[in-house]
């Protein structure tokens, strides 16, 4: 009875936070036209582009010359402006506080506010999907389940569920936000688990021997999910994320407890890397480390390392505590740091985009514009390539063919 409770708070918090902004619309057909088109993929920006949507996907998309508007179509003139898929943050944290003042209180009610919550502030911001990586209990799912009945009204959840860890591990030395396993057995029936519950990617936290890390893996993988591994645990990380390159991850999160062998086996394995390079800076200036004006920050110089091995790159925040209030524009300026570091503005976009739905799985559906996949982009006020930080100011939002904003973001 208390577990039925707990989720029916859940979806009541979501309808009432995700009910607010009835602005967003959805038209059976819509139709951008003299659009400046970044379509997510290697192809070069296209001029007067034309972009038509139906119910919920793009339809066609090209050339003026060669697409045409349904009769009856809204219309959005894009003259001037540029569109780019929607963005996605590949790590990600609904369930986080932004205060120190508010410690984790752990129960369904209170962290169902803070999801609905931060999803909301994201979306709004230009992005549509987040990989939440790592919810408290079955939070995650549940905000996943009320997404796709159209309750919340927020980025799209791609959800890990509860990390995985061994007893004491990562995920619940500070607070427990993780399932706990022992054993290669003990790996396999919580990915299992996971899956069971609706889990689209499995996060594998640290410690574990290499057979639990082998077995959590193997099962990721027997159930078509990719694994994720978080780096870097004590004095033993340079040893555990080496396994994980060696035994098959799919993506490695975080650019940190990264030796330059790892590095090179990620590139010619193809294994992903979200650096969140961001976040950490900023969490080292906080403890007295401030970064440096006249050289890269170690983590940069880390992602400098990675681009050279050919890793592909995908943007995350993951913010905790008062840096969530930073939200949606850490996204932003991680982007950019991309681009300080090396990245073109173009590339940059991708890494935002396309490599993102790719690191998490749902590249066969989203994180480009073309036929068929969902129709999630922006329409921006100016041109990200001549300036990245253009990305952050998009006019219009669009999530599935609905216009969540309509108006200059502030």
């Amino acid at each position: 009875m208390k577990k039925i409770l707990r989720t029916l708070s859940l979806v009541l918090v979501i309808l009432f936070l995700g009910g607010l902004p009835a602005a967003a619309e959805k038209s059976p057909s819509l139709a951008v036209i003299h659009a400046r088109l970044i379509d997510g993929t290697d192809a070069p920006p296209l001029d007067n582009a034309v972009i038509v949507i139906q119910d919920g996907r793009f339809l066609s998309v090209g050339p003026a010359s060669g697409i045409a508007v349904p009769d009856g179509a809204r219309v959005i003139d894009a003259a001037g402006r540029t569109v780019v898929p929607g963005l996605i943050d590949a790590h990600f944290h609904m369930n986080y506080p932004n205060t120190r003042a508010q410690p984790f209180v752990l129960n369904e009610s209170v962290v169902s506010f803070r999801a609905a919550w931060h999803l909301r502030r994201h979306l709004l911001g230009g992005i549509t999907t987040v990989m939440d990586a790592g919810a408290y209990h079955e939070v995650g799912f549940m905000a996943k389940h009320a997404f796709e009945e159209g309750l919340l009204l927020g980025s799209r959840p791609i959800v890990v569920g509860e990390r995985i860890n061994a007893t004491g591990g990562h995920g619940v030395s500070r607070f427990d936000m993780a399932l706990e396993a022992d054993g290669a057995d003990g790996f396999r029936r919580a990915v299992r688990l996971q899956v069971k519950r609706g889990a689209d990617v499995i996060k594998l936290l640290p410690p574990y021997t290499r057979e639990e890390l082998q077995a959590g893996i193997d099962e990721a993988h027997a159930w078509e999910k990719k694994a994720a591994v978080h780096s870097g645990w004590r004095h033993h990380g340079e040893r555990l994320i080496r396994w994980a390159a060696e035994l098959g991850a799919d993506v490695i999160e975080h650019a940190y407890a990264l030796p330059d062998d790892v590095i090179e086996l990620m590139g010619k394995k193809g294994i992903y890397s979200v650096p969140t390079m961001t976040i950490m800076m900023k969490l080292h200036a906080q403890r007295g480390k401030p970064i440096p004006k006249d050289r890269p920050h170690e983590y940069e110089v880390i992602f400098r390392k990675l681009r050279k091995a050919g890793v592909q790159t995908a943007v995350g925040t993951d913010a905790i505590y008062e840096f969530m209030n930073e939200n949606p524009g850490l996204f932003f300026e991680e982007v950019e740091r991309f681009v300080r570091n090396g990245c073109t503005p173009h590339q940059a976009i991708i890494s935002a985009t396309r490599i993102g739905a790719e690191a998490c799985g749902i590249d066969d559906r989203l994180g480009t514009i073309q036929p068929g996949k969902t129709a999630d982009f922006l329409i921006l006020g100016g041109d990200p390539l001549a300036d990245i930080r253009h990305l952050r100011r998009s006019d219009i939002v669009i999530q599935a063919g609905r216009i969540i904003r309509d108006g200059p973001s502030r």
